[in-house]
């Protein structure tokens, strides 16, 4: 994205500058302007119930749509949990079968017109939650074990425990006999289970069936899929001073050492605009041996971890315009986690902006009056839903194709967070607004709004960490920031606030990714940590410099640009950092501004290489 590299390149020594460019940008894309008014689609369905609701089935029925002058109802798409699941052409109803008990789906319905050649289709309906009834036995009275708690389908860490629960909804006897892939009590190989329900899962990855059994009647039962998951290898603990990472394996600290590995392309939005940005993973872009070379060359230079990016701006990113994520975008991040394991190299996901495809922006709709831009991602409760949603699909999408999981270092659940000032309810000077938290704020108090910035990091992070947690428990999580624009004078009449510690150090983050880049704004090191604030609250959370660079405009020379990095990381040794992740790695699209390790002679790779330099806090 060039406007990304722009920002972190200029933003940070002339934002007036910087603020130009994306005008100039869209105009030159938007091309000549036309005469008439476009089609109308057809009214969203209103009135969404659900009727003969049973253990495996339901019933749907909507009013019906009006087309607002247009040809006519064609018919209508149903959809499940973000899914199109049917076309109904005839009546304003649909049983939808098949389904799971005691299972929470989401619908929602979309009109479409009988237009050629293409019908236009009206926006999503609201959405209607329905749970399916308990699993009941065909014939009485043997009574009916279900699991219920969790469902169906769960995961959890090697080594690792998980309670169920089969409550028996008729008969006498409530008693079950759990059974782990049809052994009573289960073994050592598929994990055992006691006779309370406590599943205690194998140290070895694979899946297992999870089976409640009715004493009464032994062919009545419940069971749940359970996905064993090799635990990550580095975790995060405590020390006497400062929190560390550490390998799980051995019990040695870890010292994450890296890089951004970024592909950039010009790609069309779908909006219609013509934007240089992330397109690492994009179906027919993924370059897998380009990859395969750039890991091979990391593993030999002694780094460890490797950063790259999730986007959805465009057709063929990790939206899937039917609903969800792009399996063949995901299968494409399967194939870079296996090869980065196969180099012991650990991925750390970064991404921000969610999918403009796949149904994630549906979730905003209904807190658009009072939150725009940005702030309805991080502020609303619309906003942080539609983030845990994401994120849960992601990492299941993941466990479903059988990822490595163990090679993801952590997950960037945004990369460089921040607020619009320039949107509400930050830009309003009066009024009350009720954020994610559940929390009312007065905007026109200045330090009700920051309070309300403060509180909206820790629940954002607490919450969407909790949604990928609860499917990959031994997982670090983690959001990226770069500089405040205070104390220091910093990114002058930049509308972005960044949230700053200590409100961070409150949040369940496992650990925290700043990016500092030397020269930038001209502030030293000193200041930059001045601006974040994080000194003393490091006891939990360790500080990785997940970003920082030498940019051409600061260090005309190669030779200035390596001595510049090297020197600018020994110094943040001494503010307790823990890690470092140049930008970039070989990205050609971001040479004109910022020298990246494999520039010229190899001189910033030689400075900063883990082989080359094994202290990083050492010349």
């Amino acid at each position: 994205m060039i406007g990304r590299l722009l920002v972190r390149g200029l933003s940070r020594k002339n934002w007036q500058h910087l603020l130009t460019v994306p005008l100039v940008l869209q105009l030159a894309s938007c091309g000549g302007s036309g005469n008439g008014s476009p089609p109308t689609p057809p009214a969203a369905p209103t009135g969404l119930t659900s009727s003969s609701i049973t253990s495996s089935s339901l019933t749907l029925s909507w009013t019906a749509s009006t087309d607002n002058g247009g040809p006519g109802i064609g018919g209508y798409y149903v959809y499940r949990d973000s899914s199109n699941v049917a076309t109904v052409t005839g009546g304003t109803s649909f049983a939808d079968t098949g389904l799971r008990a005691s299972t929470t789906y989401r619908y929602q319905v979309v009109a479409f017109d009988i237009s050629e050649p293409t019908p236009l289709a009206s926006p999503r309906s609201s959405a209607l939650s329905i749970t399916t009834s308990l699993l009941t036995p065909s014939l009485p009275p043997p009574p009916s074990a279900v699991v219920s708690t969790p469902p169906a389908t769960v995961n959890v860490a090697a080594g690792g425990s998980l309670q169920f629960n089969a409550p028996v909804t008729t008969g006498s006897n409530p008693g079950v006999i759990w059974r782990v892939n049809g052994v009573a009590g289960g073994d050592a190989t598929v994990g055992t289970i006691a006779a309370n329900g406590l599943y205690a899962a194998p140290t070895a990855a694979g899946t297992a069936m999870v089976s409640a059994v009715s004493q009464a009647d032994q062919s009545v039962l419940g069971s749940a899929q359970v996905s064993i998951l090799a635990p990550h290898r580095f975790g995060v603990r405590t020390t006497p001073t400062v929190a560390e990472f550490y390998d799980r394996v051995s019990g040695s600290p870890f010292v994450p050492r890296g890089n951004n590995y970024i592909r950039l392309a010009w790609m069309t939005d779908t909006q219609g605009r013509y934007n240089l940005y992330h397109s690492t993973f994009y179906v027919g872009l993924y370059d897998a041996q380009r990859s395969e070379a750039a890991l091979a060359a990391m593993q030999a230079n002694g780094y460890n971890v490797v950063t790259v990016w999730l986007d959805g701006c465009c057709t063929g990113g990790i939206g899937d315009p039917s609903g969800g994520l792009s399996k063949a975008y995901i299968l494409n991040l399967l194939d870079f986690l296996t090869r980065a394991k196969a180099h012991n190299i650990a991925v750390i996901t970064a991404s921000s902006w969610l999918p403009n495809l796949g149904g994630y922006g549906d979730y905003y709709a209904p807190c658009g009056s009072q939150f725009l831009d940005v702030n309805g991602t991080n502020l609303s409760s619309c906003g942080v839903e539609a983030a845990q949603v994401f994120f849960h699909d992601l990492v299941q999408a993941l466990v479903d194709e059988g990822a490595p999981m163990d090679a993801i270092f952590g997950y960037d659940l945004w990369d460089e967070y921040f607020y619009n000032l320039n949107f509400i309810p930050l830009s309003a000077t009066s009024g009350t607004v009720t954020a994610a938290n559940g929390q009312t704020y007065d905007m026109s108090l200045p330090a009700s709004k920051q309070q309300m910035m403060d509180d909206g990091v820790v629940y954002f992070a607490d919450h969407v960490r909790a949604a990928i947690k609860a499917l990959d428990p031994t997982a670090l999580v983690t959001i990226s920031f770069f500089q405040p624009e205070g104390p220091n004078p910093s990114r002058i009449g930049d509308p972005r606030m960044v949230p700053a510690y200590p409100s961070i150090a409150s949040s369940t983050l496992d650990y925290v990714d700043l990016h500092m880049y030397p020269v930038v704004s001209d502030l030293t090191m000193a200041q930059m940590v001045q601006n974040f604030g994080f000194a003393g609250y490091q006891q939990k959370q360790p500080i990785v410099m997940g970003e920082f660079g030498a940019f051409i405009s600061a260090y005309p020379t190669i030779a200035d640009g390596a001595a510049g990095l090297q020197a600018w990381q020994i110094q943040s040794c001494a503010y307790d950092i823990k890690g470092w992740s140049l930008w970039t790695w070989d990205e050609e699209n971001a040479a004109a501004s910022i020298w990246n390790a494999t520039a010229g002679d190899g001189s910033i790779n030689r400075a900063l290489a883990p082989t080359f330099r094994p202290d990083p806090c050492a010349p």
